[in-house]
């Protein structure tokens, strides 16, 4: 019988392996058997398929434990992926998954490397060392776009699941890490029905930022594309003092107005930025507001249920300050947006349409709705930018058009144009 061989990953995982194994003289990597002369191979990552044209990448340093890099949390998968992960894993755990593989990996030492000089440059010798001390399994990927980040999944070689890290390699990934590090504190120091995964360790290595936090109960599963209970989005927003401020007059107002003229670093879209924001502060400026901590992406994607306790992980977008609502927006705009691919402009509308339930239970006012849509949207388009700046790339579908969706919905400041910098200029 012929042997029929997984298809090639897309090959956009080259980023991903110089900023993992390539950040000591005594590391690094090349496609198999092709090691520079000097380096020994010290691990073999193959390198599959992750759907959406994205490629992951696992370890085949355990049989046991690449078989459940690919397994575990499969309860949290749709039903197409979790039938191939499932049969990729049992494939790798038989050993028939490894004559299979069309792309591999080596990760090279310098031969006269020590042990200990090993220990501090081996990124797998150094989470085993915070997991424990054992011999661990990795499995990564890093997605696309301007907030691409490598995500690791660690295991034990017996398959038992140790952790997961979140690396931050430029601006906006490592304010990622340390918010997301931040929250996790924050939920751990308040009693929360909400589940979060528990934050085992936040530090550097290799001039990168590493958050490593727990794994979830092993038998989560997929939550729904429902809301979550108004209960689980006022006990986020309590997490911090919160209160009852002017627009104006909030810490988030200032903030955001500081990371447009300092994170933002495209001209065009800065200015664009600011005249919304000068706009919203003209009209709107000495509305009330009720603020409180938010998630940041709270999306069914990021969420899980065991029995009747929903988990949440994924706050790397969270602040302590921002208008409550924002979260129940959030969850409505992604949903139709990424999930349910639907226009930019159809999708904005519907979220505050379907969020509106929500805000009347956390008591927000009707008459505020189109300036907390507005406002969101606006956090959305700073947070793109601020991505965009670090990261050069960009989501297509959402920014620019989230620009003219902005002015449109924000009044123009009295002595202003209201025109995009080009067509004032012509």
């Amino acid at each position: 019988m012929r042997l029929v061989r997984w298809a090639p990953a897309p090959e956009n995982y080259a980023w991903l392996f110089d900023l993992l194994f390539a950040r000591s003289p005594m590391v690094t990597w090349a496609a198999e058997g092709e090691l520079p002369d000097g380096f020994v191979r010290a691990e073999q990552f193959a390198v599959l398929p992750g759907g959406g044209g994205r490629s992951f990448m696992v370890s085949l340093a355990s049989r046991r434990g690449s078989s459940a890099a690919l397994t575990s949390y499969n309860a949290l998968r749709p039903a197409r992926r979790r039938l191939g992960r499932a049969a990729a894993g049992l494939a790798l755990r038989s050993g028939l998954g490894q004559r299979m593989l069309s792309s591999r990996i080596d990760i090279g030492v310098a031969a006269e490397a020590t042990s200990a000089q090993l220990g501090s440059v081996l990124l797998g010798r150094h989470l085993a060392e915070l997991l424990g001390g054992r011999p661990v399994v990795i499995a990564f990927g890093g997605g696309s776009g301007p907030y691409r980040k490598p995500v690791l999944q660690v295991f034990g070689t017996d398959g038992t699941p140790l952790g997961y890290v979140k690396i931050g390699w430029n601006e906006w990934t490592r304010a990622a890490v340390r918010r997301e590090a931040t929250a996790l504190r924050a939920c751990a120091a308040s009693p929360m029905q909400l589940g979060v995964p528990d934050l085992l360790h936040h530090g550097g290595w290799q001039g990168l930022d590493l958050m490593v936090t727990a794994p979830l109960p092993s038998r989560v599963r997929r939550p729904g594309n429902s809301i979550p209970e108004v209960g689980v989005l006022r006990e986020i927003c309590e997490l911090s003092a919160g209160g009852v401020t002017e627009l104006a007059a909030s810490s988030w107002w200032s903030d955001l107005r500081v990371r447009i003229s300092c994170g933002v670093a495209d001209q065009a879209a800065r200015t664009r930025l600011d005249s919304v924001a000068d706009g919203l502060a003209h009209a709107h400026g000495q509305v009330p507001l009720a603020f409180g901590r938010w998630h940041g992406d709270l999306v069914p994607w990021n969420m899980a249920r065991l029995g009747t306790r929903l988990f949440a992980w994924d706050w790397e977008s969270s602040a302590p300050d921002a208008p409550v609502g924002f979260d129940a927006l959030h969850f409505h705009f992604q949903t139709a947006f990424v999930a349910e691919r639907l226009p930019l402009e159809d999708a904005v509308p519907l979220a505050a349409r379907a969020a509106r339930p929500a805000l009347d239970e956390l008591a927000v006012a009707a008459d505020t709705d189109n300036l907390l849509a507005t406002l969101h949207l606006l956090e959305l388009a700073v947070r793109h930018e601020e991505a965009h700046s670090a990261a050069g790339d960009a989501d297509d579908r959402f920014f620019p058009a989230v620009l003219d969706i902005l002015e449109q919905a924000a009044p123009i400041q009295p002595g202003t144009t209201g025109l995009r910098p080009a067509e004032s200029a012509a």
